[in-house]
């Protein structure tokens, strides 16, 4: 406050106390009465006056205006002792005097309370300030303490206030910081992309991140993540922004290391897999080897056991060629260890898929009913055997030979593992499965074959590994390791699968699940031997077949069957016959060929020269060439085949031409 003001601040802020009100108006009075007396004489000192009008606005001022008001009635008073004069009108001065008097302290009163209305503006003016001060000093403080670069920009970018941090990253005056321009810090790599960046963050007036290199003050750079906030001020409207950079090249540096540590990691990795797949590849062929060793010592027991068979009837029929019983007896066993021999071959091509299946509408139940014999003289009398079929109008579509071959081998594992005394029990019942109730089977309707025993059952180590190749509980030279194989490869193939349910010492049960399908009139299930087909017309048959022995043994069927034989050992040879004329009925050619034609390039060309010449394929083993059999249109007749076989294919083929 100037000095010309100070008396204000003796106005009180409050009403004073009455003695006080009372002293500060009778002084004033009393000084007003005492100026008038000094100039007008001492009988006039009480008068009404213009020294009046000073002493009510001192009362007013500072006693207040109930204070000013109580002078103005006490001058009154007091001015009625004195004559006002008697040039003017008494009355009029009276009036006069009255409203001045009341202008006068309306007037003060007015003041005062402005007055203290200003001065408690100045006072809270002054206590915001100081707040403000605090406040500020508090945030500089904070910001100050803070490791982070902290910074404030105006409207038009420019910085108006920077933490000690900030400052100390450029070791500059805080004046010249405000105002430093930070692209001269800024790595070259990075100027062209922030400046893109700040542009746009701060055109957005929203929140937005900024991350480059800036050179410190001391020449290293460092990585700053900065974040800027945009600030509005009291109305709403954008004031600039409020930043804050932190350091992040400690952990830039530590996702660095750890991407080396992880590309490290994965090289280890990559070494541990290769030395795993090596191992695996070695342990892949030791068990490859093992398992060879097991086929080949079970493959070879199986097939001694039936060369022994046929060479010894064969021998026995060449010491005693004049004993009929006897030869009828050992032709009978020496056919029934070769007919063994061929399933045994059959199992090996069906489980290594070489052997495509010859599925048709097969009633298990009926099929089952006139394997039944066989069955019980391959278990023996040891183990009771029981067959219940409980599907009579279920229908699959199967191979019935591999089929009776998969259940030929269940029965004889279950005889294996069933002690005497035992039972095994085979049984059928008509099924319908939702999706995957087993294993992989799509929903549909299945007819399930079952094969119990109650014999030593599996452990769970076992029935993980029951159905591998060549594996095998029995002791070596027992089995091949095939059986359950075998089983598991035909009931895949039939559209179906295999199941096992074991328990130690409680026995087992496996279990078939063949697809069904709509009964055909015509299904039948597969009988004994086939009935010798009837002699036909004499042919001229040209005959492709590189080994030897089974060339002779071909060559002599068909001379048996009244056929004429020209014998040629490979594909090149039969087509220079055929290409030179001579008269050609039939063509019987082996699949497998020596040189680069097989017998399937060997039949195109053949009915190329010659239209409509019927062809049969033969072999036992189809190999690569499977497909390309398939495709044709010619029949293939697997070996080993008999008279019978031979002039049935025959007769199918050759039917057209006949008639």
């Amino acid at each position: 406050m100037t000095p010309a003001l100070w008396p204000l601040r003796l106005i009180p802020r409050r009403s004073p106390p009455f003695l006080t009100g009372l002293a500060v108006t009778a002084g004033s009075l009393a000084a007003a009465m005492a100026v008038r007396g000094a100039l007008l004489g001492w009988p006039a000192a009480v008068g009404l006056s213009a020294t009046t009008f000073p002493a009510l606005i001192v009362a007013t001022l500072y006693a207040g205006p109930r204070w000013g008001w109580s002078a103005l009635a006490v001058s009154l008073a007091l001015g009625q002792l004195t004559p006002i004069g008697t040039v003017l009108n008494e009355t009029a001065i009276l009036a006069m005097f009255i409203v001045s008097a009341s202008l006068t302290v309306v007037v003060s009163s007015s003041l005062r309370s402005a007055m203290l209305r200003l001065d408690e503006a100045n006072a809270a003016q002054a206590a915001a300030q100081k707040t403000l001060e605090v406040t500020e000093a508090r945030f500089r403080q904070l910001a100050d303490s803070a490791p982070v670069l902290m910074w404030v920009t105006q409207i038009d970018g420019r910085r108006e206030f920077a933490n000690r941090a900030y400052v100390d990253f450029l070791a500059e005056g805080y004046q010249t910081a405000l105002d430093y321009d930070w692209r001269q810090v800024l790595h070259p790599d990075d100027l062209a992309r922030v400046l893109q960046e700040q542009v746009a963050g701060e055109a957005s007036r929203q929140l937005f991140a900024l991350e480059a290199r800036y050179r410190r003050h001391d020449g290293e750079y460092r990585w700053i993540r900065s974040v800027s906030q945009p600030r509005w001020g009291p109305e709403g409207e954008f004031a600039g922004f409020i930043g804050v950079g932190y350091d992040t090249s400690d952990a830039k540096r530590a996702e660095e290391d750890l991407k080396g540590i992880n590309d490290l990691l994965a090289e280890r990795v990559d070494e541990a897999l290769a030395k795993r797949d090596e191992a695996e590849a070695a342990l892949q062929r030791a068990q490859k080897l093992e398992a060879v060793g097991q086929l080949t010592g079970g493959v070879a027991h199986d097939f001694n056991n039936l060369l022994t068979v046929v060479i010894g009837a064969l021998d026995l029929m060449q010491r005693h060629p004049n004993d009929e019983a006897r030869r009828e007896r050992m032709i009978e066993a020496a056919m029934g260890a070769a007919r063994r021999g061929e399933r045994l071959t059959q199992q090996l091509l069906a489980f290594s898929r070489r052997q495509a299946l010859k599925p048709e509408p097969v009633q298990v139940d009926a099929l089952l009913k006139d394997t039944e014999p066989l069955l019980r003289r391959a278990i023996g009398e040891a183990v009771t055997l029981t067959v219940a079929p409980a599907a009579p109008e279920a229908v699959v579509s199967v191979d019935p030979s591999q089929f009776e071959a998969a259940i030929m081998n269940l029965a004889v594992n279950a005889r294996d593992a069933t002690p005497g005394g035992g039972i095994i029990r085979i049984e059928t019942d008509a099924v319908r499965l939702e999706a995957r109730q087993v294993e992989e089977l799509p929903a549909g309707d299945y007819l399930r074959v079952a094969v119990h025993d109650t014999g030593s059952g599996m452990d769970a180590a076992v029935i993980t590994r029951a159905f591998e190749p060549f594996f095998t509980t029995k002791p070596p030279g027992r089995g091949t390791g095939l059986g359950l194989s075998q089983v598991y490869g035909f009931a895949r193939q039939s559209g179906g699968t295999a199941t096992l349910d074991s328990t130690l010492g409680k026995g087992s049960t496996v279990c078939l699940y063949l697809p069904r399908v709509a009964p055909d009139p015509a299904a039948a299930p597969a009988a004994g031997p086939v009935a010798a087909a009837a002699r036909g017309p004499a042919l001229r048959v040209l005959l492709a077949e590189d080994d030897v022995q089974v060339a002779e043994l071909v060559e002599a069927m068909l001379r048996d069957l009244g056929h004429e034989v020209q014998l040629t050992e490979n594909a090149e040879a039969a087509l220079a016959v055929l290409r030179s004329g001579a008269a050609v009925d039939l063509l019987l050619t082996d699949l497998i060929m020596p040189g680069d034609k097989s017998g399937v390039d060997l039949a195109r060309e053949a009915v190329k020269l010659r239209t409509a010449l019927p062809v049969i394929l033969s072999s036992g083993y189809t190999g690569d060439v499977l497909h390309a059999a398939e495709e044709t249109p010619w029949p293939l007749l697997r070996k080993p085949y008999g008279p019978e076989q031979l002039a049935r294919a025959i007769a199918e083929v050759t039917a057209p031409v006949v008639a």
